[in-house]
Formats: structure tokens, sequence, C-alpha cells
């Protein structure tokens, strides 16, 4: 009876809180079933999120296992017409991530293993420090799952009070409960010679026997601020970054190839202070660093932060060997003046240029024969008289050559623009 009572009171306490959350409720009700800080979910679902969306699959699994606010049955507890036991969604979780981090140790330690190690470790060592017994706890998971006890029923909605107005005969009265007070007739006129009634929506003091006087709340004292020792202990990583690798620079921080370990140790200290935060100290602005350091590092991943540039760019190739470079702007505005190349009769060059957000505009001069191909997200393109504007564009023109001749012999430009959104233009040299 009393195993009953307990696992009856943890179904209770693991239901998803979907006013207290910010997506879901799941990080929100595992945080009150553990008694741990919601925040702490957060970091480590976005955390391990970054390593093959192992974060995102957990998410989805814990929302499948927990119930709703009303405790109406899971959906795993309706796909598979079983109960799944409160205790048992922890000890799932932990078990998927530690099979995700051993399989991520197939080809050796990667940035991926110590973002999922980190949390798995951090969790279990706060478990055992709260008294969990975690061996009890992975042996117990086989017979829980093994129980086939039916699916809890679907609470059945509570009746909505239901009014009927005397004044109206020919109003039926409805099923369900009725407002005695409007049935007798409404509030009471007010006596001339009473006193005036105190306001209703003033609150309740302390000698009101409507509601008794809460004590004020203790604020727990904050201590020392934890931010300051994650910053000062990320920059200690980061000399230890740069001594280690000899190359004193920002690739070495947030480049693609040491970027992301870099960045991932310092996820970790982060979730450290928090874990601390916890027990001591002051927890203050750890969540939003997290936050940022997790954006910082889904970016280095995904692309080389190094290479990014942003403003104008004025772009003037003397030779074919300059034009024949690629030409790149990550936001902004660029020109590109063509007219300056030597080139001679017959001769082919192939000219790339990519803006991802922004404008280019092309120069080309008026002896050479142009093939332009542009392709653009969404923008406009224009190419001398020629224009196109909207999504999906993919516009390939061609501009003869304005000097009279044997075009055979005049010198060929391949100009290839592209861009997300923004503004491609190709027109000839003004005379």
């Amino acid at each position: 009876m009393e195993t009953a009572a307990e696992d009856a009171s943890a179904e209770e306490a693991l239901r998803r809180r979907p006013d207290a959350g910010v997506l879901t409720g799941v990080c929100a009700g595992l945080g009150r079933y553990t008694g741990t800080d919601p925040v702490l979910w957060r970091v480590a679902f976005c955390l391990t999120g970054l390593a093959g969306t192992v974060g995102v699959l957990l998410y989805v699994g814990a929302w499948l296992a927990m119930r709703d606010a009303a405790g109406g049955p899971a959906m795993a507890e309706q796909l598979l017409n079983r109960r799944v036991p409160a205790r048992a969604v922890p000890v799932l979780l932990a078990s998927a991530l530690a099979v995700a981090t051993a399989l991520s140790l197939v080809g050796g330690v990667s940035w991926g293993t110590l973002v999922l190690a980190a949390p798995l470790v951090l969790g279990l060592l706060t478990a055992h420090g709260r008294g969990v017994e975690l061996q009890r706890e992975f042996r117990s998971l086989p017979s829980l799952l093994r129980r086939h006890a039916p699916p809890p029923p679907a609470p059945e909605p509570e009746p909505a009070p239901a009014y009927y107005n005397p004044a109206q005969p020919w109003a039926q009265a409805p099923a369900g409960p009725i407002d005695l007070a409007v049935l007798g007739g409404g509030a009471r006129p007010a006596d001339p010679g009473a006193a005036e009634p105190e306001n209703p929506e003033a609150p309740a003091g302390p000698g009101k026997p409507d509601e008794p006087c809460r004590p004020a709340r203790k604020r727990r004292p904050q201590g020392v601020r934890l931010l300051a020792f994650a910053f000062w202990a990320a920059v200690a990583t980061a000399g230890a970054f740069l001594l280690a690798t000899g190359e004193f620079s920002l690739a070495t921080l947030v480049g693609p190839q040491t970027g992301p370990l870099y960045l991932g140790s310092v996820a970790v200290i982060i979730g450290l202070a928090l874990v601390v935060g916890a027990w001591a100290g002051d927890p203050r602005g750890l969540a939003a660093a997290g936050v940022l350091v997790a954006a910082v590092l889904v970016a280095a991943a995904a692309t080389d932060l190094t290479g990014l540039r942003f403003g104008e760019a004025q772009w003037r190739p003397r030779t074919v060997a300059e034009a024949q470079r690629p030409f790149e702007l990550t936001g902004g505005s660029a020109e590109l003046d063509l007219t300056g190349l030597d080139l001679e009769p017959g001769a082919q060059v192939e000219v790339n240029a990519r803006v991802a957000f922004g404008g280019v505009e092309v120069v080309v001069p008026p002896e050479a024969l142009v093939r332009v191909h542009g392709t653009s997200a969404f923008g406009e393109i224009r190419v001398d008289e020629a224009m196109r504007s909207g999504p999906r564009l993919d516009v390939r023109e061609t501009l003869a050559p304005a000097s009279e001749g044997d075009d055979g012999r005049a010198p060929v430009l391949d100009v290839t623009l592209s861009s997300y959104v923004g503004d491609l233009e190709v027109r000839r040299e003004k005379a």
C-alpha cells in the first residue's frame, strides 16, 4: 500500500506544466518532480541538441511520456495502452543519453561527446548528492516497463455553472447547477441607512477573517556572484586553448576547427556554475550567458564565423588571377568593377560574387561577351535592361559585345552571382 501511495504521489508530481513553461511545460514539470531549477533542464536539452539533435529527440520523448497538467494519459500511454510509471521517465532519459554518449565515441572522442557527457555526468552526480540510489533506479527500470497496468482514464471536465434568469419566463431552466443568488433575484438593494460596504477589490488586511495573514517570505542570501567565476574560468580556458594550439587568433576560439570544442567547454563551465548555484552563491545571469554561448556554439558549428564580412566593399580586379578569386560579403552592399581587366581577344574568365544579404552591382567592359547566371532566394536581378523580382530567382542572360567585330574573338566573362536576400545587377560601363 505504501508503494502504491508513493507511485500515485510521483505521478501527481510528474506532469507537464504549460503555465510555468516556455514551450510545452516539459522542463517545468521535470524541475518540479526532481526538485531542481527548470533552467538546468532547458540548458541540458539545448546543449545535447547541438550533438546530432539528440536533445530534440530526448525532449520529444519526455513530452510523449509525461502526462498533461490535468493528469490525463500521456501520449506514450495511449499508444502502448499501458501505464508508464513516473519513476521510469527520468531513468529512460538518462539511459538514452548514456547510449547516445557511447555511440558518439565511435570513431574517437569529439566535441559532441563532451556536449553529451557533461549533462549526463552532472545529472547523475546531482541525483546521487540528493540521496537517489542510482543502481537501484536503473535495475528497477525493466520491471517498471514490464508492468501491464492500464493507462489512467482521461479526467472528466467539471460541469460549468448554468444561470437561469427568472425575469425571463420564456427561458427554460438548463440542466446542471444553478446559481441560487441569481434565482433569488440577484443582489439585495442597499439599505439607505446602512453604511457603505467596503471596496471588494481592496486587499484583505491582517485582521480580516477571509484571508489569513501570510508571513513575509524570507529571501535567501544571494552570496557570491557565480557569473564572475564562470567568466574568469572561460578566460583561463581560452588561454589554455591558445597555448595548446600555438595559434593566437580569434579562429582558435570561434573557428570551425577548435571553436566548437572551446565553446562546448564554456557551456560546461556555465552548467557547473548553475548546479552549484542551486545550493550556494548567486546564479543570476548564468542562464542568459548559457543561452548566448549555446547560440554562438551553434553558429560556430554551422559556419565559419571568422569569415563573416559586413559593410560596404569595392572590388576592382586588375588581372585575370584577381578576377577569378571568389568575392564574398555576408551582409551589406558591394560593387564589382571589371572594366579595369586586361582581357585578351578570345580569353575566357570566370567571375564569382556572393552577397548573402544585401546587394551587388557588377560593371562589365563593353568589348566583352558577358554570360550572366544569377540566383537569389528572394530579391531582384537586373541584367542590363532585363529585370526579374520575387522568390527563388534563377536568371540566365547573355550580353553581346557592344563594339563591332568578330564575336568569336571577343573576350568572354562568365559572371555567377548568388544571394539569399538581395538585389543583383549587371550593367555595361557607361560611355
